[in-house]
């Protein structure tokens, strides 16, 4: 047995069932709370973009930097962090990302390890995009001669990236993807975790094609209004089902 009343406000009169007074809030409190998660979600975007633009615009920090862990500061390692790196690049052992886009034009990522002045583990630059041959195959590595300081940008992907099938059985190696633990065994040798892209106008950079990650919020302010107007829906439908509203309103 449902439990209920009529209440009287004016000529206004609304039937309250009990249990469908229970689905209405529990409705309703579902749409609310997925409207304040969207603006939750708008709120990172903002967050990470901000941090996004404060490392682009920060000086470099030296790479031994990113390697000294007695300075305990885990801030250093951010995404776009610019970073100051002197070696010697191993043009003759090269990565070629395949699927990449250049105003347009379909061609490689060019990857190659530059090994620190002063030693340590071999460091994956990317330089940008390149060209293939006249017929559609491997381009020719353009040579960066000698010891290079350079100056990049720390890549971090949000998700891990699967190693993929490598064909190739001379350099430079053709990937389909860029995964450094599949890059290190390719190598026979330990490589530094990250990816660093080449700033313009560096010894060796080749076409910048890497686009800016979307930190657009307009798509979560729209499911906000979507997910409030939602329950002002169902608030208004249920008054309606359940009152004489619609009938007061016909009489005016």
């Amino acid at each position: 047995m449902r439990l209920g009343t009529t209440l009287h406000i004016g000529r206004l009169t609304v039937q309250v069932d009990a249990f469908i007074l229970l689905c209405i809030f529990l409705s309703c409190g579902m749409f609310i709370s997925l409207g304040f998660w969207q603006l939750d979600r708008a709120a990172e975007k903002r967050a990470q973009a901000e941090a996004w633009r404060a490392a682009a615009e920060t000086e470099p920090v030296p790479f031994a930097s990113l390697l000294d862990a007695d300075a305990g500061n885990t801030d250093l390692v951010a995404n776009n962090r610019r970073v100051a790196l002197q070696g010697t690049f191993q043009n003759e052992i090269s990565f070629l990302v395949l699927y990449q886009f250049f105003q347009g034009r379909p061609g490689y990522e060019l990857v190659t390890p530059l090994r620190p002045t002063g030693g340590g583990d071999l460091v994956l630059v990317s330089r940008g995009w390149i060209a293939p041959d006249d017929s559609g195959g491997r381009p020719d590595v353009p040579v960066a001669e000698g010891e290079q300081s350079v100056i990049a940008q720390l890549y971090l992907p949000e998700t891990d990236i699967p190693a993929g099938e490598v064909t190739d059985d001379s350099w430079p190696v053709r990937m389909p993807r860029l995964n450094v633990t599949q890059a290190s065994r390719l190598l026979g040798e330990p490589l530094y975790p990250h990816v660093l892209r080449l700033e313009a106008g560096q010894p060796g950079v080749q076409g910048r094609h890497w686009s800016q990650p979307d930190f657009s919020t307009r798509s979560h302010y729209a499911y906000t209004a979507q997910w409030f107007g939602l329950a002002v829906l169902v608030l208004l439908a249920s008054l309606a089902y359940a009152s004489n509203l619609l009938t007061l309103l016909r009489e005016r």
